[in-house]
């Protein structure tokens, strides 16, 4: 009995591992910073993220872990939690909140002001957990940039 059960545990195990790598990456864009209140030597800003889900199937995640770089320049990381579920074939935005040092972003304001640009690069590290009790977490890398004049 015990033989039988580990065979079916380990049949279901190879099913999933075999769907999930014929799943496709989500894409994830960063589409828009927006500065929040200010506390102290921090700055909230909320980044706005489109996922974009390119499969056939749902895509059920139970948290976001995020990294900006902006300009070369660590300045944002942090982990969301709120589900958040993505139709097949669908794009959703989701906004997370983060904070950062007045002190680590003060070089980035000095280079934008001192050569002022319609766009800033950044490079956007995110690693998607998705709900299910064999999923493993997808990470996606972006590098691209945003309008700073929208």
């Amino acid at each position: 009995m015990k033989r039988v059960l580990l065979l079916i545990l380990l049949s279901g195990l190879a099913a999933c591992s075999a769907l999930q790598g014929h799943l496709q990456a989500p894409d994830v864009a960063l589409v828009g910073l927006r500065i929040g209140q200010s506390e102290g030597m921090y700055q909230t800003v909320f980044i706005d993220l489109m996922i974009t889900n390119p499969n056939a199937t749902s895509l059920k995640l139970n948290a976001i872990n995020y990294h900006v770089r902006i300009e070369g320049r660590d300045l944002i990381n942090g982990v969301s939690r709120e589900p958040l579920e993505i139709a097949a074939g669908e794009a959703q935005k989701y906004t997370v909140p983060a904070s950062i040092s007045l002190m680590s972003g003060f070089g980035l304001i000095r280079d934008i002001t001192a050569k002022p640009k319609n766009k800033i690069n950044y490079e956007l590290l995110t690693t998607l957990e998705p709900s299910g009790l064999f999923s493993m977490p997808i990470t996606v890398k972006k590098v691209d940039t945003f309008s700073l004049s929208q």
